[in-house]
């Protein structure tokens, strides 16, 4: 008796399909794993926020936050500079999808110039808080203000609030300098200015690190957000699901310790 053999045509037809199962299978695993791609727009003018470092790159806290937020969004993004007042027009003509750069939750009734804008949900909720001499370690709060002087920027939102505070003596400047050169002087015993501004002058300057410090509890509250234009929800659940992971997994706290507070 001879063993009988396939006919060539049905062992073609197997070897076919199998490399054909095994193709389409990889091309679902790619699609599965493929991250999608957005362009960031960031205007780096807002150390400690976002600047541009030593090694001409683009850096800070926002970056960190949008890296981080990409990274547990599942999205693979590219982040480009642009000019400041181009930031929010860029993502209504689609020249990128996403904006981040000290961007302020705007008030309640929509611009002209943001009615086309979504904003995510606050990343980052703080406002102006007060620097202090690290000699002045006995400060808790605004009671331990009374019959001193505070020093704020003009247009503060916080100089009513430290005035309704009673006995505080306030002393406005046009100038941050100016304030940062009398608390240096022991001219004013605090400073109260938004959280960016105070760690841009005080972490970014070495003299200033070693004779000031930022009490972390906020005086005002401003709430920073991410924009998309309006229209794309996909991708605002998808920034806004990463805000939400982050804040549960701890990474947006140390975050803002390590660019507002650390020394």
């Amino acid at each position: 008796m001879f063993e009988k053999r396939s006919e060539p045509k049905k062992e073609m037809k197997k070897i076919i399909i199998s490399i054909f199962l095994i193709l389409l299978t990889g091309m679902f695993l790619h699609s599965c794993s493929k991250k999608e791609r957005f362009i960031v727009a960031t205007s780096p003018n807002y150390p400690p926020l976002v600047m541009i470092n030593e090694e001409k790159e683009i850096t800070g806290f926002d970056i960190d936050v949008i890296h981080q937020v990409a990274t547990l969004s599942n999205m693979n993004i590219k982040i480009i500079p642009v000019l400041e007042g181009n930031l929010l027009h860029g993502l209504i003509d689609e020249t990128y999808d996403i904006a981040i750069a000290s961007i302020v939750l705007p008030e309640s009734t929509p611009s002209a110039e943001n009615i086309d804008i979504s904003y995510s949900k606050p990343y980052l909720e703080i406002g102006e808080v007060l620097v202090l001499s690290e000699d002045f370690k006995e400060y808790s709060g605004l009671k331990d203000l009374a019959h001193k002087t505070v020093g704020v920027i003009v247009n503060s939102e916080a100089k009513e609030i430290l005035r309704n505070e009673g006995n505080i003596n306030i002393k406005e400047y046009a100038k941050v300098d100016d304030g940062f050169e009398d608390l240096a002087l022991d001219k004013i015993e605090a400073l109260c200015l938004d959280l960016p501004i105070a760690a841009q002058f005080v972490l970014l300057n070495e003299e200033y690190r070693r004779i000031f410090r930022i009490h972390p509890e906020p005086i005002t509250k401003k709430e920073y957000v991410i924009a998309v234009k309006k229209g794309r929800g996909a991708l605002l659940n998808k920034i806004n699901s990463g805000i939400d992971k982050m804040t549960k997994e701890g990474s947006m706290t140390a975050y803002i310790e390590k660019w507002f507070f650390a020394k």
